[in-house]
């Protein structure tokens, strides 16, 4: 038996081997996506009856159409976080929960049937046109992403739906209104669109990343937020609707919305309009409130039209902020790469200089040093002035290459790049410089020691050049994780409301790009402040 022959039953035999680990791994992973698909549904399940309950308990007295029905939209958020190859199976998991609520109450099994299928085929319709009219970015984070949702996701299959349903509650025998109990559904179900569905999706696509990241002060600026909503809104519509001028009240929401939208979201300003849903809807039920002098129905559509006119407005508006942020985000991004390939053509340019120009200067001033020794008497003043000139244009150069890209800082660090920055300034004008350091304890990123160097050199120049100050500071100090460096003068100052110069406005863009801040203050007669603060990452 040949040596090749040998080695094939330990082929197969490792094949074997990697044929079993990949069918085990195979195995588990489709266990693992069949336990986890069968979690997403009773969860669903779960927050489907939730829904129901909550819909019964804002159900007027002796009416079948409920002032609030949140499950046909908690159905809906459902469909939209997950994907299509399990939409059945939430489906078929809220028929359970569907069947529990609705035989409970001695609804007729058809007639159940029958609102089973409305609920859950509006859900249905409305996902899958949203999935078709709306692809390329998220839902809520942009306008076109709101209409869809407003006109696919909300109106259409609402409108559509609400037809069949009135007619199960005619035919059923629990209402008499045909019309008035379409509208009264209709918008009942609009309403529960408009709030739940955003308030879920957003929270399930950016709930969690935002409560890693967020801090003490944002946990508490939220909790204010929801302690006044909940407090307004009970003031607002808890009221006796006997009182005179109670609708002026209701603009007491308005701060509280246009807070949580400006400062978290389209997410945070729906989840405050669900909790302002909630409380309306009961205190209206029970005659309280701005509405309450008003017949029951017409006070539930006014109420509906109402929260309708404000939730939409709202989406609008953060899906127009959303848009805004992403723009100047992708601006950011465009500038700092431009600032970025600004920077290695200067450093190309200046290592070129410097590596090249200067040593071939160098060597070309050898030479002539070679030369004027051994020449004449009365040749060497022409050499020398050639010398000389020589001389001048290999500092010029020198001092150009460390304009273009500060390689002291690389071979010094920092810290020690700017005291040397300082006292040859001070020397060379005649101006006292302070420098400080403050918990300077680790390297800083080269980006960051460049951009720092950079406008530490600029505010210098511009002291030197402007400010007659005779004494300036330079502080470098690393608090909260970012770099900070601060430098002052006593100079003349200038108004605050005159525009930077172009060195000082060109440094500002790479501060940004690198998600810094850079501030100038001045006061004339009383000195001006450089402040820049520049974020140095996690690894330091």
């Amino acid at each position: 038996m040949t040596h090749r022959e040998s080695a094939f039953p330990l082929v197969r035999l490792r094949t074997a081997i990697a044929s079993l680990i990949l069918s085990g791994e195979t195995d588990a992973s489709q266990a693992y996506s069949v336990v986890h698909s069968a979690f997403i549904g009773l969860l669903v399940a779960l927050a489907y009856y939730a829904g129901s309950q909550v819909g019964f308990l804002l159900t007027p007295e002796g009416s079948p159409i409920a002032v609030f029905w949140p499950p046909n939209a908690i159905l809906l958020a459902a469909l939209l976080l997950t994907p299509r190859r399990i939409w059945w199976l939430l489906i078929l998991a809220v028929l359970p929960a569907h069947l529990l609520t609705q035989l409970r109450l001695g609804i007729p099994l058809t007639t159940t049937l029958g609102w089973f299928f409305g609920n859950t085929g509006e859900a249905l319709l409305g996902a899958v046109c949203i999935r078709i009219f709306q692809k390329s970015k998220p839902l809520f984070e942009c306008v076109h992403g709101v209409i869809v949702f407003l006109i696919f996701g909300v109106f259409l299959p609402t409108l559509t739906t609400s037809f069949f349903d009135a007619a199960g509650v005619i035919l059923s025998g629990f209402g008499r209104d045909y019309w008035s109990l379409w509208l009264t559904r209709l918008t009942s179900n609009i309403v529960a669109d408009l709030t739940v569905v955003p308030t879920i999706v957003i929270l399930g696509l950016r709930g969690l990343p935002w409560f890693r990241r967020a801090n003490t002060l944002a946990y508490c600026e939220a909790a204010a937020l929801a302690a006044g909503t909940v407090m307004v809104s009970l003031l607002v519509f808890g009221m006796d609707s006997a009182g005179r001028g109670v609708w002026a009240f209701i603009y007491a929401l308005l701060p509280l919305l246009i807070w949580a939208l400006l400062r978290f979201g389209a997410g945070a300003v729906t989840a405050s309009l669900l909790v302002v849903t909630a409380i309306s809807a009961w205190t209206t039920m029970h005659g309280r409130g701005p509405l309450g002098l008003q017949s029951p129905g017409y006070a539930v559509l006014s109420l509906h039209f109402m929260l309708t006119v404000l939730a939409a407005s709202f989406l609008l508006s953060g899906a127009l902020l959303a848009e805004r942020r992403s723009d100047e985000k992708s601006l950011r991004v465009k500038c700092g790469n431009l600032v970025h390939a600004q920077d290695l053509e200067h450093y190309r340019i200046a290592r070129e200089l410097h590596d090249n120009i200067l040593q071939r200067l160098t060597l070309v001033s050898l030479h002539l040093e070679e030369l004027r020794t051994a020449s004449l008497i009365f040749a060497k003043p022409p050499l020398n002035s050639v010398f000389d000139q020589i001389s001048d244009i290999s500092t010029r150069i020198r001092d150009l290459s460390h304009d273009l890209h500060p390689f002291m800082v690389e071979y010094l660090g920092l810290p020690r790049a700017l005291k040397k920055l300082c006292r040859d300034t001070g020397a060379r004008c005649g101006i006292a410089i302070e420098f400080s350091e403050y918990n300077v304890t680790s390297l800083f990123p080269l980006e960051v020691s460049g951009c720092l160097f950079r406008v530490a050199q600029e505010a210098l120049q511009n002291i030197v050049l402007y400010s007659h100050a005779r004494t300036a500071s330079m502080e470098l100090k690393l608090a909260g994780g970012e770099a900070v460096l601060r430098v002052s003068d006593d100079g003349v100052g200038f108004d605050d409301r005159r525009t930077v110069g172009v060195g000082l406005t060109y440094l500002r863009e790479q501060v940004l790009a690198l998600d810094g801040k850079l501030e100038i203050s001045s006061v004339p007669s009383r000195g001006t402040v450089v402040h820049v603060a520049l974020p140095i990452g996690k690894s330091l």
